[in-house]
């Protein structure tokens, strides 16, 4: 029985915590990337942006954790600014590139 109460609880505890959702800045394949392709890409990555943010400050996955584990929360916190900083040097990165290739040509 007890073993099944620690089962269950490394469960939420793992299912609270943030996942890595860090990104490289540059891939070798953006230089290789048409206007459309990057604008897909900035647009799919605004989204990700947004639900990394939104895991961040005062969720219900932060809620659970400081009631079982508060340390947790300065991980999870911690995580998802380093989700959101990844994302949004991506996002740089990506908008530098549609300037000079999309923009700058007119």
């Amino acid at each position: 029985m007890r073993n099944y109460l620690v089962a269950i609880f490394g469960l939420v505890f793992m299912s609270a915590c943030v996942s890595n959702a860090t990104m490289p800045t540059v891939k070798t394949e953006d230089y290789e990337l048409t206007c459309d392709q990057l604008k897909d890409e900035l647009s799919s990555l605004g989204v990700m942006f947004e639900e990394a943010d939104a895991e961040s400050g005062f969720t219900g996955k932060n809620v659970a954790l400081g009631i079982f584990y508060w340390p947790g929360i300065i991980f999870n916190e911690r995580q998802a600014g380093r989700n959101t900083d990844s994302i949004n040097k991506r996002i740089n990165h990506l908008n530098k590139l549609y300037f000079e290739k999309c923009v700058s040509k007119n």
